[in-house]
């Protein structure tokens, strides 16, 4: 039988939108099984875009373009998961996450996004500019185990020490682990704050977050 998997991998690599869209179509059309085309086709192949990312051998436009070949993939092997019932995964963790209040860059968060939801996670993205006790309530309500917020500017990022303190305030602190990313911060701010997790990058973010889920 023909390697269905292997061309759809090579595709998001080469950052083609319209030959994922295709050969995952083939692929699903010839009976693949679609959850193999997600983990060992698509998932597979944005990780090894953000590792090149996280090695500087690609740049962040082709990064994106990548992202959105393999959601393009991924929504298409969705829409083939409801229409014919079969049982999806369980999700490998869900998580919240956000920028916090006062910053509307979204770049960093968005990349993180999309790594950790074609790696398998159940990602809630509450968006820009928002407050605390926003980042506490959402994932209060959906049994989410990990907030990760993003903060590029010094003026916001004491929003993610109210992060904690909201944490401390509902009973959640260690119950809900968080991390913390974007220019503003450092693995000096998250020990300061009593963030669980500091990520440099999206591609550091998604392996920290992979091995806490593990147990690792």
């Amino acid at each position: 039988m023909p390697d269905y998997i292997k061309p759809i991998y090579n595709a998001v690599l080469n950052f083609d939108i319209d030959l994922v869209k295709k050969l995952v179509s083939e692929a699903i059309d010839k009976g693949i099984d679609p959850i193999e085309i997600m983990n060992e086709g698509l998932s597979k192949a944005i990780v090894e875009i953000g590792d090149k990312f996280g090695r500087e051998e690609i740049f962040l436009v082709e990064l994106m373009v990548a992202a959105d070949a393999c959601k393009a993939g991924v929504e298409i092997v969705k829409k083939n998961i409801l229409d014919s019932e079969i049982k999806a995964e369980k999700p490998k963790g869900v998580i919240v996450i956000g920028t916090v209040e006062g910053d509307i860059h979204n770049i960093g968060k968005d990349i993180l996004k999309t790594l950790l939801e074609t790696s398998g996670f159940e990602i809630h993205d509450i968006g820009v500019d928002q407050p605390a006790d926003n980042f506490i309530k959402k994932a209060v309500s959906i049994d989410a185990k990990l907030i990760g917020s993003s903060a590029l500017l010094t003026t916001t990022s004491p929003n993610q020490k109210e992060i904690e303190k909201k944490l401390q305030e509902a009973g959640m602190k260690g119950k809900i682990k968080t991390i913390i990313g974007g220019a503003a911060t450092n693995s000096e701010w998250a020990k300061e704050i009593g963030a669980d997790f500091y990520a440099s990058t999206a591609t550091e973010g998604v392996k920290i977050i992979k091995n806490y889920f593990k147990g690792e």
